[in-house]
């Protein structure tokens, strides 16, 4: 399909404003690159210079006779501006802004950048950078090396991109030394136009291109990322590498939710429920790619190991556990049938020890039973050298066999020799993806079985959001803030979410007449805008059963703080599990929904996970199943499963009053007590933030 990226890609005819005759400068070595792949016609613009590269040069690119599609800056800061207004005066469909001293030197340069943008955008043309090194493309139809530093790479299905100049280089020739072809390769540069989420919507629709690479700083429009990621991801792996994960910070005082939600925890959800295979470093961005990128996916997590060492064989066989795969025994014919070739040392369960008499022979006739068996979904085979120059040859025998077998079973190598990369180099392309420690094999195959499974699922579905009513919501203050308890809990009510009956009592006779009203034992609790931890202040007293004791708990409570306005007199309902649900704003992702351990554990473990809002069903039943509180709910102490089904429903009754509630900025449930199964869940405590509501027009 069409893309507005296509001139970037496959421009008719190029002009490198500030090319040079300096090989050894930016403008030279662009020049050269581009004189050496590009097929059609090259303007290089210097009023300095009379030819360049054996080319006729122009002063300015007005003076260039042609047509031309894409333009190429590379001149100071201070001369972007008028040569990019000449080149949009001259017709050109695309810029790309090598420069750098735009929005990373500061306010002036930010300016400068604004500039820029403004003229793109009223030209209606893409503008790539600036303050970036280019792009590549090796499309044999229209082949380009637009940077000033990839050196010549072969085509294959990787495409990447980047929000770092310098690590451009390192990508592609990362790829090069795995034996992995790239497809193309944008730099991203400072983002002012083109994102990281219009790469991925031309890559998505490009069949050459197999896996998508990023390494990324920052997400522009992270909703709209995760729905082009998503959409990329039912038919490619995205693979993303995210920097800045440290340091985002606690946002906001007065919730437990806010104070756990850092920028990356947002992003964690967004992978998440995006699909995307996130790398945890730089060495893991290249295992996972090249697992995906040279294998099928797995169809479990059956793993097989073969290895001629056993003390790799254990970190190998750890490391996999560590990461939910297994090692499954074989089935007794499969264990026959290995047994009858090979020797007599050599153990066949799984793993696989062919001992140090192992050669290439033996591996790939071992290879060629297991993948044939059908009983395991990927074979790692790990070899440690018994003699210089071996590794090689057992490299190619695995690969041979693993070409042969088909694309059913991901197979990988484990190649634990310092000089074992040289060797496969000098051999060529094998086609499998090589690690040098079991423990990097077993992370990225983790991750491409995650991914697998993510593939097959279904994307699930948002319920709704029902026509519930919040009359109370009319008594909002025009200034937003903290919900007085009244409010909290008929909203909650409203929205058919269960929260423990409850009274206000700005008294003791207040909470005496309360106490009547709703039964003993009670819960009372002070009402104060300012206390968040209630029970550190002795704001909190547990089973009240008598009017009396209601009346000693009304005094204690409201000394626990200055500005106590009274206290609330609820049901008290112990037993249960206690969880948290909460509503943080991010300003960049919007509203994300969180859930973990309550009570006095979300914050003392941290232990919260997040989703971007709205959740589906799916999202949901993620967000309880991957965190601590999972194996809680499930335990059978404690008198037996927890009621799920009732806190997914919590969970998604949350997501719609979001919806229905968008001023809503903090909501804290905590706790909610997650009752046996059957039994439903109640939320015991809320505080629910909200920004100033907008008058109406």
């Amino acid at each position: 399909m069409p893309s507005p990226l296509d001139v970037l890609f496959q421009p008719r005819s190029v002009a490198v404003i500030g090319a040079s005759r300096d090989p050894q400068s930016l403008g030279g070595t662009l020049f050269r690159n581009l004189a050496a792949t590009f097929r059609g016609p090259i303007y290089p613009i210097n009023p300095n210079a009379q030819n360049i590269g054996g080319l006729p040069a122009f002063a300015s690119i007005l003076d260039v006779p042609g047509p031309v599609d894409l333009a190429f800056i590379v001149v100071p800061a201070g001369l972007v501006l008028p040569v990019a207004r000449q080149s949009i005066e001259r017709g050109v469909k695309g810029l790309v802004v090598i420069s750098a001293g735009f929005s990373e030197i500061g306010a002036e340069g930010k300016a400068r950048e604004e500039e820029l943008l403004a003229l793109a955008r009223a030209a209606g043309i893409p503008l790539l950078g600036p303050n970036c090194f280019g792009l590549l493309s090796n499309d044999p139809q229209a082949p380009l090396n637009g940077t000033f530093s990839v050196p010549a790479t072969a085509a294959g299905n990787v495409a990447i991109g980047t929000q770092s100049g310098a690590l451009g280089f390192v990508l592609a020739d990362g790829l090069r030394r795995r034996g992995l072809g790239l497809w193309q390769l944008v730099s991203l540069g400072n983002k002012c136009d083109v994102v990281e989420n219009a790469l991925l919507a031309r890559w998505a629709g490009d069949p050459a291109v197999q896996v998508i690479q990023l390494y990324l700083e920052s997400l522009e429009a992270p909703r709209q990322f995760l729905r082009l990621a998503r959409d990329a991801g039912r038919f490619k792996p995205v693979v993303l590498l995210k920097a800045g994960r440290t340091g985002a910070g606690n946002r906001a005082a007065g919730s437990h939710t806010a104070a756990l939600a850092s920028s990356d925890a947002a992003v964690d959800g967004l992978v998440e429920q995006s699909g995307v295979v996130r790398a945890d470093c730089f060495q893991e961005l290249f295992d996972i790619t090249s697992l995906l990128a040279t294998q099928p996916l797995p169809k479990g997590d059956r793993v097989a190991l073969v290895t001629n060492s056993g003390g790799p064989a254990v970190l190998c066989a750890d490391a996999l556990e560590s990461h939910g795969l297994v090692l499954p025994e074989f089935s007794a014919t499969l264990q026959n049938r290995l047994r009858a070739f090979l020797p007599a040392e050599a153990t066949v369960r799984n793993p696989v020890d062919l001992i140090a008499s192992i050669d290439p022979e033996g591996v790939r006739r071992v290879l060629q039973e297991l993948l044939a068996s059908r009983e395991v979904d990927a074979v790692i085979v790990l070899y440690v050298p018994r003699l210089p120059l071996t590794t090689g040859p057992i490299a190619q025998a695995a690969s041979r066999c693993a070409a042969a077998a088909g694309r059913d079973t991901a197979v990988l190598l484990v190649l634990m020799d310092w000089e074992a990369q040289a060797e496969v180099e000098r051999l060529g392309k094998i086609g499998l993806p090589c690690f040098r420690a079991p423990e990097g094999a077993a992370a990225a195959l983790a991750k491409a079985v995650r991914y697998a499974r993510w593939r097959e699922r279904g994307e699930g579905l948002v319920p709704p959001v029902p026509g519930a009513t919040h009359g109370r919501a009319a008594r909002w203050s025009a200034r937003g803030g903290w919900l007085s308890p009244d409010d909290v809990y008929t909203l909650l009510a409203d929205f058919g979410i269960p929260v423990a009956r409850w009274r206000i009592a700005r008294s003791s006779d207040e909470a005496a007449k309360a106490a009547e009203e709703l039964g003993f034992p009670l819960v009372v609790k002070v009402i104060s805008p300012t206390t968040i931890h209630k029970s550190d202040v002795e704001g909190v007293v547990l089973d009240v059963r008598s009017a009396e004791a209601v009346r000693a708990a009304f005094q204690q409570a409201t000394r626990a703080a200055a500005d106590a306005e009274g206290v609330l007199v609820q049901q008290f309902l112990p037993g249960g599990r206690e969880m948290a649900i909460g509503v943080t704003h991010d300003p960049a992702f919007g509203h994300l929904i969180g859930f973990g351990l309550g009570g006095v554990w979300v914050e003392a473990l941290g232990d919260v996970r997040f989703r971007l809002h709205p959740l589906s069903d799916r999202d949901a039943e993620e967000l309880i199943g991957e965190s601590a509180a999972a194996r809680v709910l499930t335990s059978d102490r404690g008198g037996g499963p927890a009621d799920v089904a009732a806190l997914l429903g919590a969970l998604l009754q949350v997501s719609a009053l979001v919806s229905a509630v968008p001023e809503i900025r903090q909501a804290d449930l905590n706790p909610v007590s997650v009752r046996r199964q059957g039994e439903g869940i109640c939320v015991l405590d809320a505080r629910i933030n909200v920004a100033p509501r907008r008058a109406a027009k």
